[in-house]
């Protein structure tokens, strides 16, 4: 299993993750080699959501 950290400092650090785990969370996990547990992927999908909700927000 992954780290969470290791999810989340990719997800700051690289657009292109950051990006791709947008469009498809799965996806961009199995493609950058992550394996996160049910639980680490539910925290995952928040922050996707919660940023989602932010961009919103911005474009406002």
């Amino acid at each position: 299993m992954t780290d969470l950290e290791e999810v989340y400092s990719e997800w700051q650090n690289n657009p292109e993750f950051r990006d791709a785990f947008k469009k498809s969370p799965k996806a961009a996990l199995e493609n950058w080699g992550f394996h996160l547990n049910d639980n680490d992927l539910v925290k995952m999908l928040k922050l996707k959501n919660d940023n989602e909700e932010l961009d919103k927000r911005d474009q406002k």
